[in-house]
């Protein structure tokens, strides 16, 4: 039996980091990630992989209070460059939701970049084959790209966990098309999927499809990340 812990489960979203201070809507400066993450620990957090948060859902394995789980969306090489060596040097752990379509492509990680990462620190999750919009997509083709994806990071020697984030934070969700979304999900034995949403996740997870994530965005106070992190939406 999972165990009721007294604590929600945070879980963060970041896609981009800059070194040379960019900001925008998916750009956090790698200043400000450094001063997010040396507040976590400073307020107890502790982080944990997906492989962790698998464990919890499927073996009842329990999870430390106050359990943070950090993600990234789209494999940006900058998360090796730029964050990485934060999360190293502070011990800390994240996850990277991998594209395999754009995998040793342009401005992402490629398959070294991916292996150069210590494993104990740096997880992969899914997000789709090419970036595709599930809420658009019918159950067999949702089916065949989680397919896709899967073969994709196997065939280039990539470990993975069975978690998923939805692009663009999108699924069908209405009716008919909504339960055969999920089908698909329980079909290909994922364990986690995430959506966006800003709230915080009550432990026990009542749907651990739906789990939903506190956005990021570059720009972001220290004022507001904080408040965002200790109560989610309700704040704003």
């Amino acid at each position: 039996m999972v165990p009721t812990p007294s604590y929600p489960l945070r879980v963060l979203m970041y896609h981009k980091i800059s070194a040379d201070g960019q900001t925008d809507m998916l750009t956090v400066p790698v200043r400000d990630l450094e001063w997010q993450l040396h507040h976590l620990r400073q307020e107890g957090y502790r982080t944990i992989s997906l492989s962790q948060l698998v464990n919890h859902l499927r073996q009842g394995t329990p999870l430390p209070e106050k359990p943070l789980l950090i993600t990234f969306d789209d494999g940006y090489l900058d998360n090796f460059t730029n964050a990485y060596p934060v999360f190293r040097q502070l011990g800390m752990k994240a996850n990277i939701f991998l594209v395999p379509s754009f995998i040793d492509t342009d401005t992402y990680l490629g398959v070294n970049d991916l292996k150069a990462m210590d494993p104990s620190l740096i997880e992969f999750g899914l997000h789709s084959f090419d970036h595709v919009n599930y809420r658009d997509l019918s159950k067999d083709a949702v089916l065949a790209d989680l397919d896709k994806c899967k073969k994709g990071l196997t065939e280039k020697g990539i470990a993975f966990q069975p978690c998923l984030a939805f692009p663009f934070g999108a699924w069908p969700k209405k009716g008919a098309a909504s339960q055969a979304f999920f089908d698909a999900l329980a079909e290909q034995k994922l364990s986690a999927a995430f959506r966006i949403g800003n709230r915080l996740n009550r432990l026990p997870l009542k749907e651990p499809l739906l789990i939903e994530r506190l956005d990021i965005r570059g720009g972001i106070t220290q004022k507001k990340f904080t408040r965002l992190v200790r109560k989610g939406k309700s704040l704003f």
